[in-house]
């Protein structure tokens, strides 16, 4: 008789170990999410045949306007924006490494200057010329605009689409 009673509470014993071991992976695998889902993420987005109006002087260029926003958990710091243009797919989407052009913009906004604090819920807009050459590469192929924050090597980028009858 007692050695059933034994059994039985070794049973319970392995069955609350059972959950306890399924809880606490669970519980391990949301806090690795959570680490590896946290920080700053940007949404990026460009448009292009965007004019300025106002001012003390009139300007007639026509610009190619990237807006960012952090919608992150935590800031940082825009360091740089720049291009890579590709002449196909094939190397746009699969072998990224080598574009056809690479560029920097080398000042996209006078409001807020390069090196930028990047809070969380702020957004940053940055202007870059659209000059005929973008303009064919755009139609042609495959311009992307980069913006490079810290801590991210790769940075985010965003296909400027400029499609023929625009």
């Amino acid at each position: 008789m007692e050695t059933q009673a034994v059994a039985s509470t070794d049973f319970w014993t392995l069955i609350i170990a059972a959950y306890a071991a399924v809880i606490s992976t669970f519980v391990f695998g949301w806090d690795a999410y959570k680490w590896l889902a946290s920080g700053a993420k940007i949404s990026l987005s460009a448009t292009p045949h965007m004019k300025l109006y106002g001012g003390y002087q009139e300007d007639d260029n026509v610009y190619i306007s990237v807006i960012a926003t952090n919608v992150g958990d935590q800031p940082t710091t825009i360091v740089n924006l720049g291009g890579m243009y590709y002449d196909s797919f094939w190397q746009a989407y699969l072998f990224r490494r080598k574009p056809t052009e690479s560029f920097v913009v080398t000042e996209p906004s006078q409001a807020q200057r390069i090196p930028y604090r990047f809070e969380v819920g702020d957004q940053w807009m940055g202007l870059m010329d659209q000059t005929d050459d973008f303009v064919t590469k755009a139609k042609t192929g495959y311009l992307f605009l980069i913006l490079y924050t810290v801590g991210s090597g790769k940075g985010k980028r965003v296909r400027v689409k400029i499609t023929e009858d625009t």
